[in-house]
């Protein structure tokens, strides 16, 4: 317990996350929203406040204790700002009034970038429902009751649970998956470094996507996922590093909950160079290595993994300080093991009382890792969101090469 109430900890996938963070490096993603109108600042900041008492973790601030940084309850009014424009820039305390996340309104969008300790993105989409249902109801639309919240907002234990502690199975350390996401070092794109992340995003008709998907005999992941490697083996010019792609694996539809906090997991997919020579061949690969990397005891696996190494008794004795040096010298001599990051969110459901037009999702980016691709699909539209580091966009364009060679017609947003 702390002077501020009862403290909550970091959930076993998020402790280290505050720890390798910076007030110039954090591990930031953002969801945008365009709405059938321009946005009431004032109602937005109450139904934020009111869906904050549903999901109470994100109503939080940091603390620093002797071996973990924690949370405690924040009681101060959550600042709605105007949006400059500029994404997933460091979050300032006194900006955010100590809030994980950061809200700005330009005109019909909603911006919120979101610190990773609070929640993935899957959970933080929740919190994003609620706030946008919250408001609709505040201005006296009728809505229907679809379960997204609650009238009362009373909060739920499950909604709040570490499911990883949940579905966390007793392991021996030398049962544990400690080399699951190791690898050497994959081929990393390079580029003329920006001030600021830029953004490409590209739309596209669902159906389309779900089509050319289904005709290759993949799932969208697996089909989008194949496409970025075929375009960086492409980019490599003569360094043959294998390319590595991160997909995250959101652990709800394996292992069922309504956490809103963190539960995914990573699926490294690596291909060699020079063993894919048609975009088939690279579905085929992406496919294969999926579906191993999803397997269900291997998630389970990885899941015990993460618990046992989070809660091990030295983990409690090693204090903060050496953590944070040991993460840092970790940063200095590691490299990113991937050469993306693929983050489809999936089909977003949301009732078209909510007035919502269009939902973009943006992941972080570093030094060492400067591209990322996020996906989502809301209302037939489908859109990908590359967040880059980097000046030069040839990624980008051989991307939408690709998917146009494929018969998907994509507009640039």
């Amino acid at each position: 317990m702390s002077k501020e109430g009862k403290s909550v900890q970091f959930d076993c996938s998020a402790r280290f996350y505050p720890i390798i963070s910076s007030k110039k490096s954090q591990s930031l993603y953002h969801i945008a929203l365009k709405l059938d109108g321009a946005v009431d600042r004032e109602l937005l900041r109450r139904a934020v406040e009111d869906v904050l008492r549903q999901y109470p973790t994100f109503g939080t601030k940091l603390r620093r204790g002797y071996a973990w940084y924690y949370l405690v309850k924040n009681d101060a009014p959550v600042p709605v700002v105007d949006f400059d424009g500029k994404i997933l820039k460091p979050l300032e305390k006194k900006l955010t009034s100590g809030y994980l996340f950061r809200i700005g309104v330009r005109g019909e969008e909603i911006h919120i970038d979101f610190f990773h300790g609070l929640a993935d993105g899957a959970g933080s989409l929740g919190f994003v429902l609620a706030v946008i249902k919250r408001m609709r109801t505040l201005e006296g639309r009728t809505l229907p009751e679809d379960g997204v919240i609650g009238a009362d907002f009373v909060p739920s234990e499950e909604e709040s649970e570490d499911a990883f502690l949940r579905y966390y199975k007793p392991i021996k350390f030398k049962d544990a998956d400690l080399k699951g996401m190791a690898g050497k070092a994959p081929f990393r794109l390079r580029g003329t470094r920006i001030e600021d992340y830029a953004t490409t995003q590209f739309a596209a008709d669902g159906s389309e996507i779900l089509q050319a998907a289904r005709a290759a005999g993949a799932s969208v992941t697996a089909y989008i996922a194949a496409i970025a490697a075929s375009c960086l083996e492409k980019l490599a010019a003569g360094d043959k590093k294998p390319i590595a792609l991160m997909i995250p694996v959101n652990l709800r539809a394996s292992f069922p909950s309504r956490t809103q906090r963190n539960f995914v997991l990573f699926a490294r997919i690596v291909i060699e160079q020079g063993k894919c020579k048609r975009l088939a061949d690279y579905i085929a690969e992406v496919k294969k290595q999926l579906k191993e990397g999803t397997d269900k005891d291997r998630l389970e696996k990885q899941i015990s993994t993460t618990v046992k190494g989070m809660t091990m008794p030295a983990m409690n004795v090693l204090p903060l300080c050496l953590k944070k040096f040991g993460s840092r010298m970790g940063r200095l001599f590691m490299r990113s093991r991937q050469s993306i990051i693929i983050s489809n969110l999936g089909r977003v459901e949301a009732a078209h009382e909510y007035g919502i037009k269009r939902l973009i999702y943006n992941l972080n980016v570093s030094k060492n890792n400067v591209q990322n691709l996020a996906i989502t699909s809301f209302g037939g539209e489908t859109v990908f969101s590359f967040t880059s580091a980097i000046k030069e966009d040839d990624l980008q364009r051989s991307f939408k090469e690709i998917m146009e060679g494929e018969g998907v017609t994509l507009r640039r947003l």
